[in-house]
């Protein structure tokens, strides 16, 4: 009996025993004070603005603690436009829109405090209220800004900020335990384009008509989060080169004659296909009618137009540009996720790879800095997914882009002076990365093309990246310029990719000219191309770049057969002029000679004829 007794007596002390260390530990796991900061991004399809609620919450969960009579509140909003007077506009927009409440949606006074430019606004709230286990402390602030939204021809980027790297969730003070949650929803309704991409990690909620998409604040902590809609793009494209007269010694109305004697040979770069975006190209117009289309071995597309030097003229070429990318799929395998011993292997195997490897003008891969360099990105990683993310970390965090060159005459310093910190613009982090990439022997060439292109017609400034081969996959591109968590690779359609280049030895305007002294700044100050997006492409009319020239083979480069080198020779070379020219004069005489040959020899003949006629006789 006694031993039942204690047997029950220490099974009663066990569970309270057990029941005090797990109510001690949940007291000390427990939150006193909960601080919810909720951020909701709602977009309406059509709209080219969002609108932002941020939420404050201050809960307590204990009945025994309470807050004073006090809550000033100060929200922050950020300027993120880049000039002071879009600033200035956007600052009105969002507090036209302003409305603060509280827990029972009352609207509340409250304060604008603007700071400088791009330092943005301080709400200022002054919402003073008991909280207590039972009267949570609310405060709610919705506006609206184009801050976050990027709408363009069916594409549509929407982002939320960041948290600090730095952010803490939980604070324990003497007193009590604070929990900080910072929840974030980007809302969308069903209208919307296919999701193309998303960054960082995210969960997806389905509702009657709109789509959740929540971001966990682990995620959110240097990462800007960001999710792309639409799969396929269209763009217009137009360009026109202004052809001067450069022939002052040849009148037209013999040019008109003997066209030849009075010929510039022009060749221009058009926008080229590619197929990691399906880029497609089809022309509306091209005047005049170029000679010859061709692709050179980058693949790039060349017209070649021959025009009187002796007058002004000009070439216009206009046609519509797609792409395309796949819908987002969360099983969605990176093609870079590769061994990259394995790649190094079938890389090898492929001979055309090795003028992708070589050092150039502007890529110094060759010089011990950049190989250096590139064997301690190569330090612990075994994926080619790895090294790619560390090489364009390490030129983000090693160039600063100015502002100050891209708005000027931007000359070209290189990798190698870019990366020891010379002034910086879209070239020096693409010819650095590629650099780099070249010297851990993986294959790498320049991308040139047009990029933050909108609805309006207007002339853009040129842009630069890089494209890496993958034997499995084709030429796979990476934009560094882009300084975000948020890697710029893969499928870019928000761009037009017009050519590409493995040494440095772009496909730019070239001009073939015996005057060819006039042309030292002719491309800069005439040649123009003008992109927008557009909504729909025309059905009819349209030429692809070998219905244009049909009897003509454009994978068949013309300047490399003999008839071509001496088309060139004699149009656009002062020898060839003055051979052309003095041809015919050559020829008349030729011809003159033999036929005064010819009578005298019929004259001699008919003589002799005569002579034995008379003597006969």
């Amino acid at each position: 009996m006694n031993r039942i007794k204690i047997a029950t007596t220490f099974f009663f002390f066990l569970c309270f025993s057990t029941f005090f260390f797990l109510r001690n530990v949940s007291a000390q796991t427990h939150s006193d004070l909960i601080v919810d900061t909720n951020t909701t991004v709602t977009y309406k399809t059509g709209e080219d603005f969002v609108t932002i609620k941020n939420e404050y919450i201050r809960t307590l969960k204990h009945s025994q603690v309470y807050f004073n009579k006090d809550g000033h509140k100060t929200f922050h909003i950020a300027d993120l436009q880049s000039t002071v007077e879009e600033i200035q506009q956007e600052r009105a927009f969002k507090l036209n829109s302003l409305t603060v409440t509280n827990h029972a949606g009352t609207k509340l006074p409250y304060k604008v405090e603007e700071l400088k430019p791009l330092e943005g606004m301080y709400i200022h709230i002054p919402y003073y209220r008991v909280t207590t286990h039972t009267m949570p402390y609310r405060i709610v602030m919705t506006y609206n800004t184009h801050d976050y939204i990027l709408t363009r021809n069916g594409l549509t980027t929407i982002m939320a900020h960041a948290l600090p790297k730095d952010t803490v969730f939980q604070k324990n003070t003497s007193s009590i335990t604070t929990q900080f949650n910072y929840n974030l929803s980007i809302v969308t309704d069903k209208n919307i384009e296919p999701l193309a991409k998303a960054f960082p990690f995210f969960t997806q909620e389905e509702g009657e008509s709109t789509t959740t998409y929540k971001f966990s604040q682990e995620e959110r902590r240097g990462n800007t989060p960001t999710l792309e809609f639409g799969t396929k793009a269209k763009y217009k494209f137009e360009l026109e080169y202004k052809t001067p007269k450069t022939d002052n010694a040849t009148p037209e109305k013999y040019s008109k004659v003997f066209k030849a004697i009075s010929t510039n040979i022009y060749q221009l770069p058009l926008p080229r296909e590619f197929d990691e975006t399906k880029q497609e190209v089809l022309l509306e117009n091209i005047s005049p009618h170029p000679t010859n289309i061709y692709r050179n071995e980058e693949g790039n597309v060349i017209a070649t137009f021959e025009l009187p030097a002796n007058k002004d003229d000009v070439i216009k070429i206009s046609g519509y540009i797609t792409s395309e990318r796949d819908e987002y799929k969360e099983d969605w395998k990176m093609p870079l996720h590769i061994d990259f011993s394995n790649y190094l292997t079938k890389i090898a195997k492929e001979e055309g790879n090795l003028k992708y490897l070589k050092t150039a003008e502007y890529w110094e891969v060759d010089d011990k800095y950049i190989q250096e360099t590139a064997k301690d990105l190569l330090a612990g990683k075994t994926t080619l997914e790895e090294i790619i993310d560390a090489d364009y970390q390490f030129v983000n965090d090693v160039l600063d882009y100015d502002m100050d060159k891209a708005n000027s005459k931007n000359g070209r310093i290189g990798a190698l002076k870019a990366l020891k910190g010379g002034a910086s613009v879209c070239m020096e982090y693409a010819d650095s990365m590629i650099a780099i990439l070249r010297a851990q022997g993986i294959p790498a060439r320049a991308a040139f093309g047009y990029n933050n292109i909108t609805s309006e017609p207007k002339k853009l400034i040129g842009h630069q990246w890089v494209q890496i081969w993958l034997p499995d996959y084709g030429w796979f591109s990476i934009d560094p310029t882009y300084e975000s968590r948020n890697r710029q690779i893969g499928k870019l359609i928000d761009r037009v990719l017009w050519n590409t280049s493995n040494d440095l030895s772009m496909p730019d305007t070239s001009v073939f000219s015996a005057d060819y002294y006039y042309f030292s700044t002719i491309e800069q100050t005439n040649y123009q191309i003008t992109i927008h997006s557009v909504d729909e492409i025309p059905k009819d009319n349209l030429m692809s770049y070998e219905e244009v020239l049909p009897n003509k083979d454009i994978n068949e480069n013309p300047q490399r057969s003999v008839v071509g080198w001496f088309n060139s020779l004699f149009k656009t070379s002062l020898f060839g002029r003055a051979m052309l020219i003095a041809l015919p004069i050559i020829t008349l005489i030729i011809m003159v000679t033999i036929l005064v040959a010819i009578v005298k020899t019929s004259i001699k003949k008919l003589k002799s004829q005569k002579k034995k006629l008379s003597k006969s006789v």
